[in-house]
């Protein structure tokens, strides 16, 4: 019995606690002009973003804040809460660019004068305790409120973003495929950020098949070292147009790239008309190619001649393969011969810096390199033939075959 007398004692008191709270929000309604034009006062006061040259009319803050108050007093009334005043105040405030901030504090302003009205209305029926029972209700509904105006706030910003990404790229295709004429370019530039009379490359970064970000932050880094840079992806890359007048810019921008790459990054060569874009977007991709396959790291066009001539011309490159390398590519022990010949050749010929590279003595080495020249028919030490086999080695590890 005692149990149900005590259920019935907290049901009773929740019913007189709700008759209490609509008893002191009765009223907030009739009050919701006055609150609104104190908020509004406040706000114009006391917000830089709403000075003078505020992008939101006054008509319009005064509408919102009005519609918000009402909507507060009706959700403390009823105990529920819809949410289109707050959604329409965070659309507008952030279509008309005011802060998120502002947007915030608009809301503990309404809810100071919404809590100023009640405790006057608790002095006057003598309430303090209905009052104290009510303040949760009465902030919780002010951060319902403003959480939904902040999330709208974020859906239109998101909106925007993506919005203006899109129209960079457009801009950013315009000059990579050559339609811009060289004024539409040069406007391009600006509205990309670059710099209009700089040097210029071109980055072609390989997609992660993972999805991650091919060069990490690398718009921010290179914006710290005073590198402007636009991005956009392309047909399976992330494409970048960078731009420097600084001395020794480029220098920098290789080592960064470089350092960031997650994936394959091809680098074109420097150029200070931008009507070259389209050609150094060529000399990039194939820039890419002279990675290793399944490999990470930053390759400049130009660096490596005999890598670029094969990756620029692959069927010739699979033929040369198998002209040259013939048997040695099915062979059980095609991997430790086409390692043992990568080290020889980095090496410089020294079978002794080989056996120490390879971890193996240096007869270990001369057996590797007869079977070589037994399967090939090339004798790695004779130049022609060493020619051909170091080609033929590129190949191997150009493509995927």
């Amino acid at each position: 019995m005692a149990d149900q007398r005590g259920t019935l004692e907290q049901g009773a008191g929740a019913g007189a606690t709700r008759e209490t709270a609509i008893e002191l929000f009765t009223g907030l309604i009739d009050s919701a002009d006055v609150l609104t034009d104190a908020v509004c006062a406040q706000i114009v006061a006391g917000e830089q973003a709403y000075g003078t040259r505020s992008l939101l009319p006054y008509e319009v803050l005064h509408g919102i804040v009005g519609e918000n108050i009402a909507a507060l007093a009706r959700a403390l009334l009823d105990g529920t809460a819809t949410l289109e005043a707050p959604r329409r105040a965070g659309q507008v405030k952030a279509e008309h660019g005011i802060p998120m901030a502002s947007l915030l504090h608009a809301y503990r302003l309404a809810g100071l004068q919404i809590w100023e009205v009640l405790v006057n209305r608790s002095v006057a029926s003598q309430r303090f305790e209905a009052l104290l029972l009510v303040s949760g209700e009465v902030w919780g509904m002010i951060d319902t409120f403003s959480n939904a105006a902040a999330e709208a706030y974020r859906s239109v910003v998101d909106a925007q973003d993506r919005r203006n990404q899109q129209a960079r790229s457009l801009l950013l295709l315009s000059v990579l495929d050559g339609s811009a004429t060289v004024v539409e370019a040069g406007r391009a530039l600006r509205a990309l950020g670059l710099p209009e009379h700089a040097s210029f490359l071109l980055v072609a970064a390989e997609l992660s098949a993972t999805g991650e970000d091919s060069l990490p932050g690398i718009s921010q880094t290179l914006r710290a070292a005073g590198i402007a840079s636009a991005w956009t992806t392309l047909q399976g890359d992330q494409v970048g147009l960078l731009g420097t007048s600084a001395a020794g810019g480029m220098a920098l921008v290789r080592a960064t790239l470089a350092s960031a790459a997650t994936t394959r990054v091809g680098i074109s060569r420097s150029f200070t008309v931008v009507g070259g874009a389209p050609d150094a977007l060529r000399q990039a991709r194939m820039a890419v190619g002279c990675v290793t396959p399944g490999g990470i790291g930053a390759h400049s066009y130009g660096t490596a001649p005999l890598d670029l001539l094969l990756v620029a011309q692959p069927g010739y490159a699979a033929e040369l393969q198998d002209v040259v390398l013939g048997g040695l590519l099915t062979a059980p022990d095609a991997h430790v011969l086409l390692q043992t010949l990568e080290e020889w050749f980095a090496a410089d010929g020294s079978t002794a810096l080989t056996g120490r590279r390879l971890h193996c003595h240096r007869n270990t080495v001369l057996y590797r390199l007869a079977r070589i020249t037994e399967l090939t028919g090339r004798m790695p030490s004779r130049p022609a033939d060493a020619a051909e086999l170091h080609a033929a080695l590129r190949a191997t590890r150009l493509t995927a075959r």
